[in-house]
C-alpha cells in the first residue's frame, strides 16, 4: 500500500508543478492583454488554475497524512 501511495502522491506533485505554470502564463496573458475580452477571458482561466493548485495541495495533504 506504501508504493501505491508514494506512486500517487508522486502524481500530484506532478500535477501541482504543472497546474502553477499553468498560473504563471495566464498571469502573464492577462497583463500584456489590452483586449478587454480576452483579459476576462484569462482571468476567468487564472482563476480556475489557482482553484485546481489549491484542490491538488489538499489531496497531497491528505495523501501525506495517511501516510504518517
Amino acid at each position: 500500500m506504501l508504493d501505491e501511495n508514494v506512486k500517487v502522491v508522486d502524481a500530484i506533485r506532478i500535477a501541482i508543478e504543472r497546474e502553477k505554470k499553468a498560473v504563471e502564463f495566464y498571469a502573464q496573458a492577462v497583463n500584456i492583454t489590452k483586449d478587454p475580452g480576452a483579459k476576462k477571458m484569462f482571468e476567468h482561466l487564472l482563476n480556475e488554475e489557482k482553484r485546481h493548485v489549491q484542490i491538488l495541495e489538499e489531496e497531497y495533504d491528505k495523501n501525506i497524512m495517511t501516510e504518517m
